[in-house]
């Protein structure tokens, strides 16, 4: 009846009726998990975690919504070794090593989940994801079609169907799920901005109304109000309402600003803590690489990275690996302590990341990592990998700005971005990580604009392949007709021909932009047109 703090009183007396009562103990800490008061389920369960595999399950799951991935891991795998055939310990095992970045280990876990209980839909839409970051996207596709068909009224089935085919290019199967989840459910606000990201103009304005009486049934300040309203400033957008659209997103942003803060001062003392770890220049290395060797893409989110991606994809021998969180989980340590990067650290990092990396072809040559925010570690990467080539893209940060303003991200690694403030503070860490890696790293580095790199892509894409050292091919000049899946935000974008339209787009909407353009140090983008 969705009475929980009746049924938490019920559990509670039971339990003092008879302290013993399993049943009593293990419903209580599954109702405080709901409830959201995770840490109290902790204490109910911990007890039990020698000898009860369910209640490592409960303590891996409180765990989880209290962010300790570590812990999580630790209960979760107590789970499985107590009782093997727990299939939602495998299935939960299965999502904590995946938001570890251990996707390789993810997918076994959920096989194994799945041979005890193969028709389980949780499970198929869970694998679907790490299969197609693993580069077996007809797996994962194949995965989620299945699931919708055992449960075609599952809304995390079709919404996850509808993206594998964003990925796939496939637009118009996507739009299809995205309307039959609204249809079943008409307030389901992942669907709602999804179509909006995919609908042309006279599509958009069909939502406009439904996108409303939505917005009345959700709760004020909640993270589903911020991705209807997301939806709502494209939808205000495309009738031509600019006002509109801007308070849409005005009050997206602040949702989101209040609920996932970015902390300033911490990350400014880890941006401080790599920038001391790499003070002396770093001469190229002379031999060649042994092996298929890395090319990180990277810059600032919005930046183009997936437009580079995307033209690299076009070559022969290469092969394109999206965003891999690996990195990031890899050097954490480091960048939050004094821990030494030396060479048994490098030669250890690299080791674990090859065991995430996805198979390729034997004739690959380099393998493509677009992770824009590995600028942030580009230390690190020539360090383990002397070799590895990092294509910059550098897009005017105003644009830049304007884009992530107008984006929602899942996760909490960006949260800088819903507000301006600290936005523009961030912009700046970039802007003084990168001019000291140029420096370090001496013509290691390809610097890309964006800006001259959409408005000549010929010449911009030879460049980039040259300094890659891959032999140029003229499709790369035209990366819309790329086959490879994609799985950012910008996959219904890298569809279409390499324009120019989006160039100065901050211009129009600067008194939007006010409080970035205040806060952003100009000092540190000398070339910044007026």
């Amino acid at each position: 009846m969705n009475k929980l703090p009746e049924a938490i009183a019920q559990f509670q007396r039971a339990m003092k009726i008879d302290p013993g009562f399993i049943d009593a103990r293990h419903n209580l800490a599954q109702t405080l998990i709901l409830a959201g008061r995770h840490a109290q389920a902790i204490k109910i369960v911990e007890p039990l975690r020698d000898s009860d595999p369910t209640a490592c399950f409960f303590l891996a799951q409180a765990h989880v919504h209290l962010g300790d991935l570590t812990a999580a891991e630790v209960a979760i795998n107590q789970a499985v070794t107590l009782r093997p055939s727990f299939a939602p310990a495998q299935n939960l095992r299965g999502l904590i090593l995946a938001n570890l970045g251990e996707e390789t280990d993810a997918i076994a876990a959920y096989e194994a989940a799945l041979a005890l209980d193969p028709n389980n839909v949780e499970t198929l839409v869970n694998i679907s994801l790490p299969l197609a970051r693993q580069n077996r996207h007809a797996e994962g596709h194949e995965m989620v079609e299945r699931a919708v068909q055992l449960a075609p009224e599952h809304i995390g089935a079709r919404l996850r169907l509808g993206t594998s085919f964003i990925e796939a290019g496939r637009f118009e199967e996507a739009k299809e799920q995205f309307r039959a989840v609204l249809a079943l459910h008409p307030a389901q606000t992942q669907a709602f901005e999804q179509l909006s990201l995919l609908l042309d103009r006279d599509e958009m304005k069909t939502l406009a109304r439904p996108a409303q009486k939505a917005l009345g049934k959700l709760r004020s300040g909640s993270v589903e109000a911020a991705e209807l309203q997301f939806a709502l400033s494209r939808i205000e957008d495309a009738m031509g309402d600019r006002q509109a659209a801007a308070k849409a997103r005005e009050r997206a942003n602040g949702i989101l600003a209040k609920q996932l803060r970015y902390d300033e001062e911490e990350d400014t003392r880890q941006t401080e803590r790599i920038l001391s770890r790499f003070p002396d220049i770093t001469p190229s290395p002379t031999d060649k690489p042994d092996g298929p060797y890395p090319i990180y893409v990277l810059g600032l989110p919005r930046s183009g990275t997936s437009l580079v991606e995307a033209m690299l994809s076009r070559l022969p021998n290469v092969e394109t690996l999206g965003e891999r969180a690996a990195t990031g989980f890899l050097v954490q340590d480091f960048v939050s302590s004094d821990i030494p990067f030396d060479a048994e650290a490098a030669r250890i990092f690299t080791n674990k990341d090859a065991a995430r990396l996805p198979p390729y072809p034997d004739d690959t040559r380099a393998y493509v990592d677009k992770m824009p925010e590995n600028y942030r570690y580009i230390g690190f990467l020539k360090t383990a990998y002397p070799h590895c080539k990092i294509v910059h893209v550098r897009r005017d940060p105003r644009d830049v700005a304007l884009s992530m303003w107008k984006s929602h991200f899942t996760g909490t690694a960006l949260s800088y971005t819903y507000d301006q403030t600290a936005l523009a503070w961030r912009v700046g860490l970039y802007a003084r990580l990168m001019q000291h890696w140029q420096t370090v790293f001496p013509d290691q580095i390809l610097t890309v604009d964006y800006e001259d790199l959409v408005a000549d892509p010929v010449t911009g894409s030879r460049a980039i392949a040259d300094y890659c050292g891959l032999e140029w091919s003229p499709e790369m000049a035209a990366p819309e007709g790329s086959s490879a899946p994609t799985l950012t935000m910008s996959a219904s974008q890298i569809r279409q021909p390499v324009h120019q339209r989006s160039i100065g787009g901050w211009r129009a909407q600067a008194a939007e932009l006010a409080e970035f353009l205040e806060a952003l140090d100009t000092s540190l983008w000398p070339d910044l047109a007026d």
